[in-house]
């Protein structure tokens, strides 16, 4: 069922940000006829490689932790249509109580602003609240002033006292993590001690006169996060989890994606995190009872800098084991996926199209699904788009009548904290943002029973000499071609003139600065209404980018969820990246983005366990990522490299074109590491596709009748 919602940012994230923050077969032959799809895909069914028969099946994708399991597919609540949800404030007005600190178990003493309900005077009420605990590395001092300048938004969840919220009858609890803003330690962010903090918090929320024991734990990115990892604790006293944009694993979707280091994303969020967290003057001002104890803390975390913050990185960009890999726990610690399962309670899963996180979102709810009442909406726009949405997007319905976050927010816990009758759990299971949906400029939306979907089936393209893209299987020979890669980028990292702020800067050499990766990895803090971000034409050209298109499809083609592209490739060199983009190709010939991979040639081993398997076909790779799995390569033998795709909904128009673009590397989502740079310099990859070589694409394909 398609909803179609008004886009309200309308741009204005960027000031607000900028200001506030400082095998399937198809066939056999010749590719000379190149068909037109949509067809009806062929659908083979092997066996799983080294895990016994399991034909036909679909599954989960696997962690760190567990192997992939059938998927049971949630069929349910097929009839729901979304329906606003409103109620008028129980209290007049908020009190916002001076700033207190809980101490740790560690003994550091951490921040806390507790906001409750008011008369119209603004005297705190009598009784007892559920209360929604947020815990920020971004200071709650500036979720508070976001409160002040957005008044009607739902600031909750970025840590702000939120007066929607909290005049609805919710104690809100916002904390600023250990080793951050007001709070003592060295920053580490989200490390073991960190963590341990989160249980201080909830178990100090149940201690206060004015909490009822009933906790909610919310918040945008950073505190999506902490919302996760303290859900994961099973508190007795946590009923429900409400987070946006959240990260799921730390290594495979952001740090280290195809096992190349992230370095635009660390550029900008590392700076940024550190710079925040030691901007506590004013914080010390106003409160000049604890003035001693808060430049105290601002020295520690200037601390952080060499203890913690540039080790991390220098070790990355040295290719030390353990942090330019998946071994050891340094990276599976911080990544709430590992432990989803142990959530007991409702989760509601908010993620974006082209989010840092996009990649998790939708992996997150299939864990929790299992267990727990779960629901999952999926926005377009980048990461900082979420943030100022939720700002903004007050209680006012949108097109069709479907809620905006502050109306999820408040059914969602209403529901689940106060025990009302709110409907939370009737609202449609899956919601998606499909690109190419909408009309007249309006994005569109798709709901759905489950994700992925369950109708969802594999279709395999083949790519062909004459950079056709068919079902057809490659003839024996079959033209190849090649791309190189290029100039290493510049990355930068330092402190300023007085060591106390984190400095960092990329400079990519191979034009991705102008594709919507940049606009992803960079938080979406660059301007996303420029051309070339909508426009995948301008890198292709740049990086001269092999482009495999289909024919003019001969109805809609309509993709949803994860894309595995399976690419046999040589080098000259050790090491070699593929960038693999999926395009829709305009009737005016313009390529506009749908979603991407990338993958280091030297971690193309695959853990079957643990892949995701659609029908009985491998269509979403587990890579190790270890120290052990790594295998260089020997110039001129080609190896098949498979190579994840972020996961996307997407329907390509009647007299569109589907295109697949391949190069060397994508350097605004991944770069080398000082010693694999040195491997990969000058290496020109050869891409094969014959009948000995078949590389192909893996779509999930659905009936084109779910859009209409």
């Amino acid at each position: 069922m398609v909803r179609h919602f008004e886009d309200v940012r309308a741009g204005a994230w960027v000031c607000i940000v900028a200001g506030i923050l400082a095998g399937c077969n198809g066939g056999s032959g010749s590719s000379a006829s190149a068909d037109n799809l949509p067809i009806t895909p062929t659908v083979a069914a092997p066996s799983y490689p080294g895990t016994g028969s399991t034909t036909g099946m679909t599954t989960t994708l696997g962690t760190r932790l567990t192997t992939s399991q059938t998927n049971a597919a949630v069929t349910a609540n097929g009839t729901a249509r979304w329906r606003n949800y409103a109620r008028a404030a129980d209290y007049p007005g908020i009190i916002k109580l001076p700033l207190q600190f809980i101490t740790t178990r560690s003994g550091k003493k951490i921040g806390v602003i507790v906001s409750l309900p008011a008369d119209a005077n603004g005297n705190a009420v009598a009784g007892t609240f559920p209360a929604i605990l947020s815990q920020n590395a971004y200071r709650i001092d500036l979720g508070n002033a976001m409160a002040a300048i957005v008044p009607a938004g739902t600031t909750m969840m970025t840590g702000g006292a939120d007066k929607f919220m909290i005049r609805r009858g919710y104690a809100m609890v916002a904390v600023d993590i250990l080793g951050s803003g007001v709070s003592e330690g060295r920053e580490k962010l989200l490390g073991e001690e960190e963590q341990a903090a989160y249980a201080d918090a909830v178990n100090w929320i149940t201690q206060q006169g004015w909490s009822n024991g009933k906790i909610g734990v919310a918040g945008t990115s950073y505190l999506g996060i902490t919302a996760l990892l303290t859900a994961e604790q099973g508190h007795p006293s946590i009923k429900a989890a409400f987070v946006d944009v959240p990260m799921g694993d730390a290594w495979r979707s952001v740090i280290g994606t195809g096992g190349i280091l992230n370095a635009v994303f660390i550029s900008y969020w590392l700076p940024l995190t550190q710079g925040l967290s030691v901007l506590n003057d004013n914080a010390a001002k106003a409160y000049p009872q604890y003035a001693a104890q808060i430049n105290a803390a601002t020295q520690e975390h200037v601390a952080s800098i060499n203890e913690f913050f540039l080790p991390m990185i220098n070790d990355a960009l040295a290719g030390v084991t353990g942090m330019a890999t998946d071994d050891g726990t340094f990276w599976s610690v911080r990544s709430p996926i590992e432990h989803a399962k142990d959530i007991g309670v409702p989760t509601f899963v908010i993620g974006a199209s082209s989010d840092i996180f996009q990649r998790d979102e939708p992996l997150l709810y299939e864990q929790l699904k299992r267990n727990v009442a779960t629901k999952l909406i999926i926005v377009p726009g980048a990461h900082a788009e979420s943030l100022v949405s939720s700002l903004l997007n007050n209680n006012n319905p949108l097109e069709d009548g479907a809620p905006a976050v502050t109306g999820l927010l408040l059914q969602w816990f209403d529901k689940y904290l106060k025990g009302m009758n709110s409907g939370a759990e009737k609202q449609p299971t899956v919601t998606q943002y499909v690109a190419g949906l909408g009309e007249k400029g309006l994005p569109a939306y798709v709901t759905a029973t489950d994700w992925p979907h369950p109708q969802a089936v594999p279709q395999r393209l083949y790519l062909h000499g004459d950079l056709s893209l068919t079902t057809a299987a490659p003839a024996d020979s079959e033209a190849t071609h090649t791309v190189n890669e290029p100039p290493a980028p510049k990355f930068k990292i330092g402190t300023s003139a007085d060591g106390s702020l984190l400095r960092g800067w990329v400079t990519v050499s191979d034009s991705s600065d102008k594709s919507i990766s940049y606009l992803q990895w960079s938080l979406g803090m660059t301007v996303p209404t420029m051309s070339y971000f909508k426009e995948s034409d301008t890198v292709e050209t740049a990086q001269k980018a092999i482009d495999f298109e289909t024919g003019a499809m001969t109805d809609d083609y309509y993709i949803n969820g994860p894309i595995q592209a399976d690419i046999w490739m040589s080098s000259t060199a050790q090491e070699a990246a593929l960038s693999v983009r999926i395009d829709d190709v305009g009737t005016d010939g313009v390529a506009r983005p749908i979603t991407n991979g990338l993958q280091s040639a030297a971690f193309r081993a695959v853990d079957t366990t643990r892949s995701r398997y659609l029908r009985g076909v491998m269509i979403q790779p587990w890579h190790p990522y270890t120290a052990a799995s790594k295998q260089l390569l020997s110039a001129g033998q080609a190896v098949k490299v498979p190579v994840e795709i972020f996961p996307a909904a997407a329907v390509v128009r009647k007299g569109h074109k589907l295109r697949v673009s391949i190069s060397a590397s994508n350097q605004a989502q991944g770069i080398w590491s000082t010693p694999a740079q040195a491997l990969a310099n000058g290496g020109v990859t050869t891409l094969y596709n014959d009948a000995a070589h078949p590389s192909s694409v893996v779509f999930p394909v659905l009936p084109n009748t779910l859009l209409q």
